[in-house]
């Protein structure tokens, strides 16, 4: 497990962040610690950009999907996200990593707000494009994080009923595309591995900077591992106080090594961070600056009207 980390912990709101993780086991490192090379992903224009009104989603997250970086913009969660997608574009500036694949060993701890999360975190940079893929065809769940409506998207393409440029989506008001699952599959192996869908990936990425898959948990299904090998490299999610070690130990094996950039660990207490004390919030106030002005504002408000 000589591998890179990240950490993400929750803000006081009970909402993911991402912050570089202390280790308390000498393996553990920082992301960002290995990987050279150039990274060669040249967007190139493409009708499926241009979207019509209809395929344009304007989520309106709620607090218990803890999607931090649409709904809480200016939180400690979302400050966190954005870290994490500053430091994969610090690695993409040294090696090839274009497509990530978001995913974890186990199911429920997390990935798919978390791949929202990044995909939106990594949206908000500039001059960057970015497409989401809902690659968890098994049980599509960042779908509903963006919408209550149900989406058309690969088993639909799978099957010919829908062409590739119509069944892209975008979200409102970000350089985000989305590439929903579709009608969920009992087993979507045989398609995964297809050279079909392989040409369709790399096809449809030569659009973007960024190309973020959300896929099925590494233990038992063999999904993930079908899509690794398309991808550039590999985040695994872990759920603090949920994972066994020894799970998470048997999924990172299964990963090839030259692709696994490290872990993702959801939920984490192991900070406590006073983000507004430090950054200040209230008009650029701490909390207790703020307190002091409310105060001095209701006493100068009782004077002027006595």
């Amino acid at each position: 497990m000589s591998r890179v980390y990240e950490a993400l912990q929750r803000s006081q709101g009970d909402s993911p962040s991402a912050s570089p993780l202390v280790p308390d086991q000498p393996e553990m490192a920082a992301i960002g610690a290995s990987g050279v090379g150039i990274a060669t992903a040249v967007p190139v224009e493409a009708n499926w950009l241009k979207v019509p009104a209809d395929r344009v989603l304007h989520p309106t997250p709620t607090p218990e999907q803890r999607l931090v970086s649409l709904g809480a913009p200016q939180s400690q969660g979302a400050e966190m996200f954005r870290v994490l997608a500053t430091r994969l574009a610090h690695m993409q500036n040294k090696r090839r990593l274009q497509k990530l694949l978001i995913t974890s060993s186990v199911c429920d701890e997390g990935k798919s707000v978390v791949t929202v999360n990044l995909a939106v975190a990594l949206a908000h940079r500039p001059n960057e494009r970015i497409l989401l893929i809902e690659a968890d065809l098994r049980r599509p769940t960042a779908s509903t994080l963006l919408t209550t409506s149900t989406l058309r998207g690969i088993s639909e393409w799978s099957e010919g009923k829908l062409a590739l440029e119509d069944s892209l989506y975008q979200i409102s008001g970000l350089p985000l595309w989305f590439l929903a699952a579709g009608q969920p599959q009992k087993d979507p192996t045989p398609l995964l591995e297809s050279e079909r869908f392989a040409k369709m990936l790399e096809s449809i990425s030569s659009s973007f900077d960024w190309v973020v898959l959300d896929a099925t948990p590494m233990l038992p299904m063999a999904d993930s591992a079908s899509l690794a090998r398309l991808c550039d490299g590999v985040l695994v999610v872990v759920r603090e106080g949920f994972t066994r070690r020894k799970v998470l130990s048997k999924a990172i094996d299964s990963i090839d090594k030259s692709k696994l950039l490290g872990t993702v660990l959801n939920q984490a207490s192991m900070l406590n961070i006073d983000y507004d004390h430090y950054y200040g919030n209230n008009n650029g106030m701490s909390k207790k600056e703020a307190k002091k002005q409310a105060k001095k504002d209701a006493e100068n408000a009782q004077a002027a009207s006595a």
